[in-house]
């Protein structure tokens, strides 16, 4: 009987639903420009965007790569 029970659950365990990975669509605490470049995004804890915030009128977001942070700049600004 000792030998049943652990044997039981080691068949349960085998045979069981399998571990799906997480497959995360960003980093968690990262930024980004929205898709449509009107605002900016944040990764969330689940791994997926989450949006943040809109630009002003007359802006667009625009993604500094040398900080890894987006900003709302006027049209044809370029980051230094």
């Amino acid at each position: 009987m000792k030998i049943i029970i652990p044997a039981v659950a080691l068949i349960a365990t085998a045979f069981g639903n399998p571990t799906v990975a997480k497959r995360w669509v960003c980093t968690p605490g990262t930024y980004s420009c929205t898709p449509d470049n009107t605002g900016w995004q944040v990764c969330g804890v689940s791994g997926n965007w989450v949006f943040a915030g809109v630009c002003p009128p007359n802006t667009g977001c625009v993604f500094d790569d040398s900080n890894q942070s987006p900003y709302c700049v006027p049209p044809g600004y370029q980051i230094p």
